[in-house]
C-alpha cells in the first residue's frame, strides 16, 4: 500500500499531475491530427507508466516484452472494427466503433487490470483509473479521469424519452446507486429501471428480483445500461448487508454474434466475484427454433459470472426439451394481459409439467389475482411474480419471508 503524502508534497503532486496532463494533451493533439478518432467524440487511454515505475532499473530489459503483452491483451478485448495505436510513450489510444462511452471505459478498465495482473502479478481494482480524452468544440482536448468503482456506480442513469421513438440516456449528476428506505426521495423523473419481486413457492420467500426497463423496451445499448445499473445496485446492496438474487435480462440480439457476446462478457467481468453467485442472467427474445447448441454456448459463456442462467420463453411452448442439458436451469413465461383465467390455468399446468419433464425449474411472470396464484402453486411452479405478489420496486428489499396465507389473503410484503 502506498504511503499518504504530507500536505505540501500532495500539493506538489497535483502540480506535477497537471503538468503531465498538459504534456499528454500536447502529445495527443499532434498524434491525432488528421486522424478520424476525433469524430468518435472521445477516445480512451490504457497506460503502462505504473508498470515502468515498478520495474525501475530493469525497465529497458523488459520494455519490448511489456509492450508486446499489452498489445496482445488489447487485441483480445477489442472488436475487429475498433482501432488502437501507441502515443509513442507510455499510453495506448483506443477508439471503439460501436461501444458507448461508459461501456468502453469499463472494457479499458478490464484491459488495464489484466495487463497489471499479467506483468506484475497483482492489481488493485479500486486503484484502476481510466482516462478518457474528449474533443471540445474548439478542437482542444480535455482529459476526464474516473475510477473503476465510480464507473460502475455511474451506470445507474436516468432515461429520458425524446419524442416517440428516440431514446436518450443521460447520466444523473452525483446520482446514488442506492438509497436506503426511509431516506428522503429526490425529485427525479420516474426510475428507468424497476425490480420485480419473485416469490419462491416452495420456500415461501421473496428471494429474487427481475430487472425490468421502465417502460418496457429493448435494444443492445439498453441491455448494457440496464445490466450495469443492476450490477451497481446489487454491489451496493450487498455492501449494506442486503442478501438477494438479481436477474438481469439479456436480449438474444445483444449476444447473438461473437463480437457482441465478447463485448457483453467484458461487461460481466466487472461483476465482483463475491456477488456473482447472486446474479442470474435471463435470456429473452429468443428466436423460435434456436438450436440446442447455441443455447448451450450462451449458457457456458455466461455461467462463470452468475449463479443461474434462465430463459424467458413463449409460455404456451409445448416442447421445452431443447433447453435441457444446456446449462439453462430455469424457464420463465409471461402471462398474457387480461386473458381468460380458465385456459391460462390449464396452460400453466401444462407448462409446469413440461419443464419438470425437461429437468428444468419453472417460473411464471404476470400473476395478477389470488386465483391465478393458487393455480400456479397447485401446478407445481417453482417461482411466481406479478402485481398479486408485489408491485415493481425502485430498490429491491432484503430477502424476505412471505407466507402463502399472506400472499393469498392479499397482504403486501414489507421490508
Amino acid at each position: 500500500m502506498r504511503k499518504v503524502a504530507a500536505a505540501p508534497v500532495a500539493a506538489h503532486s497535483v502540480i506535477d499531475e497537471a503538468a503531465a496532463d498538459e504534456n499528454l494533451k500536447a502529445r495527443l493533439t499532434t498524434l491525432v491530427a488528421g486522424r478520424s478518432v476525433i469524430a468518435a467524440g472521445s477516445f480512451h487511454l490504457v497506460g503502462i507508466a505504473e508498470i515502468r515505475e515498478r520495474m525501475g532499473l530493469g525497465w529497458e530489459r523488459v520494455r519490448e516484452k511489456v509492450h508486446q503483452e499489452t498489445r496482445r491483451i488489447i487485441e483480445r478485448h477489442i472488436a475487429r472494427q475498433d482501432v488502437y495505436f501507441s502515443d509513442g510513450a507510455d499510453d495506448y489510444v483506443l477508439v471503439f466503433a460501436t461501444l458507448g462511452k461508459n461501456v468502453a471505459q469499463l472494457v479499458c478498465a478490464k484491459i488495464s487490470q489484466e495487463v497489471e495482473q499479467t506483468l506484475v502479478g497483482d492489481s488493485e481494482t479500486r486503484e484502476i483509473r481510466i482516462r478518457t480524452v474528449v474533443s471540445e468544440t474548439d478542437g482542444a482536448l480535455r482529459i476526464e479521469k474516473a475510477s473503476l468503482p465510480d464507473l460502475v456506480a455511474s451506470a445507474v442513469a436516468a432515461a429520458t424519452v425524446v419524442g416517440r421513438d428516440d431514446l436518450v440516456w443521460a447520466d444523473t449528476p452525483a446520482a446514488p446507486a442506492y438509497r436506503p428506505r426511509g431516506s428522503a426521495a429526490p425529485q427525479l423523473a420516474p426510475a428507468p429501471i424497476l425490480y420485480r419481486p419473485v416469490w419462491d413457492v416452495k420456500r415461501e420467500v421473496l428471494s429474487t428480483y427481475l430487472s425490468r426497463l421502465n417502460p418496457p423496451r429493448g435494444g443492445i445499448q439498453l441491455d448494457h445500461e440496464a445490466s450495469l445499473a443492476g450490477i451497481a445496485m446489487l454491489t451496493n446492496l450487498y455492501r449494506d448487508k442486503f442478501r438477494l438474487r438479481l436477474s438481469l435480462s439479456v436480449g438474444f440480439e445483444t449476444i447473438a454474434s461473437g463480437p457482441r457476446l465478447r463485448t457483453y462478457i467484458e461487461l460481466c467481468r466487472t461483476i465482483p466475484e463475491h456477488i456473482r453467485k447472486l446474479v442470474a442472467f435471463d435470456l429473452v427474445n429468443l428466436p423460435i427454433g434456436v438450436s440446442h447448441g447455441r443455447l448451450a454456448e450462451l449458457a457456458v459463456a455466461l455461467s462463470p459470472f452468475c449463479g443461474l442462467v434462465l430463459a424467458t420463453v413463449d409460455w404456451r411452448r409445448a416442447d421445452l426439451s431443447q433447453f435441457a442439458r444446456t446449462g439453462i436451469g430455469l424457464v420463465n413465461a409471461v402471462l398474457p394481459v387480461d386473458g381468460d383465467e380458465k385456459p391460462i390455468m390449464a396452460e400453466m399446468d401444462r407448462f409446469a409439467r413440461a419443464a419438470t419433464g425437461a429437468g428444468l425449474q419453472s417460473a411464471i411472470e404476470g400473476i395478477g389475482t389470488s386465483s391465478l396464484a393458487f393455480a400456479a402453486k397447485a401446478a407445481g411452479l417453482d417461482y411466481i411474480s406479478g402485481d398479486r405478489i408485489s408491485p415493481c420496486l425502485e430498490i429491491p428489499y432484503h430477502m424476505l419471508r412471505f407466507s402463502w396465507s399472506e400472499l393469498y389473503f392479499g397482504e403486501q410484503p414489507t421490508g
